[in-house]
């Protein structure tokens, strides 16, 4: 294997438990809008919020409007108390894996470039980023918005590629790592590009085929190799 010295890293279930985060702050909305007058048990409301999030966006803003709109119950007090708990019980969750922090510090200190390719619009992958605190180790971001596809059809890394080796000229793919937690979004695209590939086994919640270079049962694994 070639030195690796630059990085690309996914964001959701990978630097953060973006699952529970979600799962978290959708439960806790679910009791605010009882607490409000949702006329409904929490646990059928929570089942039917969460298909919503999947059919409109993980990263929609109407999921909320669109669920009371969907069960016949639609109130702006009720969206209102749903908003303000989702936000605040998001925040107290967005925080980064264990070792996170150390692992992207020692290796910004050996001197590997750091960059964030994820599929969630730019300004809430910085927010997540800001939150956790971890913004200030990475080059760059690049977001959904950059391409305007998702990460399969390998153009956000191809994308990610060009920009970086403008930075850094005569780098070459194989010195580049990939790590992420979805072997088809993440790894299959950087494997066809030449890329060294991660899987952040700890952020998996489903298992898929496919073989990565690496796996990591915790981020610090990367160091081992690195």
């Amino acid at each position: 294997m070639r030195k690796i010295r630059a990085i690309f890293f996914d964001l959701d279930n990978t630097l953060s438990d973006f699952m529970r985060m979600k799962e978290e702050a959708c439960r806790a909305a679910v009791r605010a809008m009882i607490a409000a007058g949702l006329d409904m048990t929490q646990e059928k409301a929570y089942v039917i919020l969460m298909k919503t999030y999947f059919a409109v966006g993980l990263e929609s803003d109407k999921a909320f409007s669109e669920f009371l709109k969907s069960v016949g119950q639609f109130d702006h007090k009720i969206l209102a108390a749903a908003i303000n708990d989702y936000l605040k019980t998001k925040n107290d969750f967005m925080k980064p894996y264990p070792n996170v922090k150390l692992v992207l510090r020692k290796l910004r200190k050996k001197g590997v470039i750091l960059n964030i390719v994820t599929e969630a619009p730019k300004t809430k992958a910085f927010q997540r980023l800001l939150t956790m605190g971890i913004e200030r180790y990475f080059e760059s971001v690049l977001g959904y918005e950059d391409t305007g596809r998702e990460k399969q059809t390998g153009l956000p890394l191809m994308l990610a590629l060009s920009r970086l080796k403008r930075e850094v000229p005569g780098i070459v793919n194989s010195e580049i790592l990939m790590v992420g937690d979805s072997i088809e979004r993440d790894l299959m695209p950087a494997k066809k590009l030449g890329l060294q590939t991660a899987l952040s086994k700890y952020g998996q919640r489903t298992e898929e085929t496919g073989a990565a270079d690496y796996e990591l049962t915790d981020i610090k694994d990367l160091i081992n190799f690195v």
